[in-house]
């Protein structure tokens, strides 16, 4: 590309996506950053390419060889797709591709093309011809009668808003669980085909479906992938992972799916990182952690991926390793107030939470708060959990925190306005477990147990929306 302006990949990838006609909300969870990290992006973005529109960014973003346009012949509009563009890396490190443009940036009205040649434009000659009087009283009767209807019709509409008021509008309110309405909020589903234990579970925005990915079955690692569809309550097996690990955790990040470490069968910790592109529907080796871990709390966060504690094979840890997937490299984030595993963590407005865990001293009640923009960044701790939970399941729809206890069947909602924890009923005749992840409003589980039946669904509706009239 011949740009002599300093536009950075990132501002470079985020052009490409609003040539496609994305949105900023759609253009953040392609990223998997924040619709307000977005906006900063593009008013960088306009100022160093001189422009003040998405329009003539567009037409930049063609003009530079930002997007390609291609279109069968005969074939109307013009399809623009997004243009590969391959970067020298240094060293031996292997190049993950980046994540093709899901299915709703295809269907969205591509941008106007534009080209150098000229366009003849047919001459037209207009000539002046009197009109007719009968023409002219005939049209001067058609302007009176119009004018006297648009009177009576604005006189009849004011009318109606002055003896007949209209109804104030309604809010659509967001409603949390009550004990009352608890057991109309969960659901159960088909269970896994080949269940396992020890699997890690992540829910893909840009297709509504569930991903679980490897596990333990009988005492032996799997690296089966299965894919499952909430709306068709279907399951479909994919391509298996390179390395059968179990109690390793998945995230989304820029359109694919991240399995960082593990542990197989016998216990040995692995360093791998590997890379499950869901269009493609292939894996891809990734640069490997600086040190193995398994058992770890990972989340995403503004395009950056956080491996939080965990095992690395002798003890747990309170490392943190952050993951740049633009420049291929780890490096080490604040570590942790005290090591732990298996503990839960999220993002909710801006900020990382780990819930729970344990450590040699048992399970943990303790929760921490990160805000990565902080300089420096530090950990804090929050309100402690009700109850110490070794192994909670953990989500976060509309910066509210859930937090459920598989061994004791319990659920807690942390208010982040207030720093507080509440208890809700969770009904005993649904499984819950520690693997669980948000997709739309509701948080789904995958049952590891045999009281309930292995390899279960389970939903909860974390949300309903309710329209109440305004007072």
């Amino acid at each position: 590309m011949s740009n002599d302006l300093a536009i950075s990949e990132r501002e470079r990838e985020i052009l490409r996506l609003v040539a496609t006609g994305a949105t900023n909300q759609q253009i953040a969870l392609q990223l998997h950053i924040s619709p307000n990290t977005v906006k900063v992006h593009l008013r960088n973005i306009f100022s160093k390419i001189g422009v003040v529109s998405r329009t003539e960014a567009t037409v930049y973003a063609i003009r530079h060889g930002l997007v390609a346009i291609s279109a069968e012949q005969g074939a109307e509009p013009t399809k623009v797709s997004i243009a590969e563009e391959v970067s020298a890396q240094a060293g031996p490190a292997p190049a993950v591709p980046e994540a093709a443009p899901p299915a709703w940036l295809a269907s969205e009205p591509a941008p106007i093309p534009t080209t150098s040649e000229a366009v003849a434009v047919p001459s037209h000659s207009i000539e002046s011809t009197a009109i007719p009087a009968s023409t002219r009283s005939y049209t001067r009767l058609l302007w009176i009668v119009g004018s006297i209807t648009s009177t009576l019709i604005v006189a009849i509409i004011l009318g109606a808003f002055l003896f007949f008021p209209p109804l104030p509008p309604a809010q659509a309110t967001a409603t949390p669980p009550t004990p009352e309405n608890a057991s109309q909020r969960w659901f159960t589903h088909s269970p896994l085909p080949s269940p396992r234990n020890d699997v890690a579970l992540v829910a893909y925005d840009l297709d509504q479906k569930l991903y679980v990915i490897g596990g333990q079955i009988d005492n032996t690692s799997s690296a089966a992938l299965d894919r499952y569809d909430p709306v068709s309550d279907r399951w479909i097996s994919l391509p298996n992972k390179p390395t059968a690990l179990g109690h390793a955790s998945a995230i989304i990040l820029r359109g694919n799916i991240y399995v960082p470490g593990g542990e197989n069968a016998q216990g040995k910790v692995s360093d791998l990182l590997e890379i499950y592109d869901p269009r493609e529907q292939r894996w891809i080796q990734g640069i490997s952690m600086p040190s193995p871990r398994s058992r770890y709390a990972l989340v995403a966060w503004e395009g950056l991926l956080y491996v939080i504690g965990g095992w690395d094979g002798v003890q747990a840890c309170n490392d943190v390793y952050i993951y740049n997937p633009e420049e291929h490299i780890w490096s080490e984030g604040p570590a942790l107030l005290a090591p732990r595993q298996n503990a839960g963590a999220v993002t909710a407005s801006g900020r990382i939470y780990v819930i729970g865990g344990s450590n040699d001293s048992g399970p943990l009640r303790e929760s921490l708060q990160l805000d990565p923009a902080e300089a420096p960044a530090r950990w804090k701790a929050i309100a402690p959990l009700p109850e110490a939970i070794a192994a909670p399941g953990v989500a976060a729809p509309i910066s509210t925190l859930f937090a459920f206890d598989p061994t004791q069947h319990r659920g807690f909602q942390y208010d982040v306005s207030v720093d507080a924890w509440m208890e809700f009923t969770v009904p005993t005749n649904v499984p819950i477990s520690s693997q669980a992840t948000l997709l739309g409003s509701s948080i789904y589980f995958i049952g590891e147990t045999k009281e309930y039946g292995p390899g279960i669904i389970s939903e909860y509706k974390a949300f309903f929306t309710v329209f109440l009239p305004s007072p």
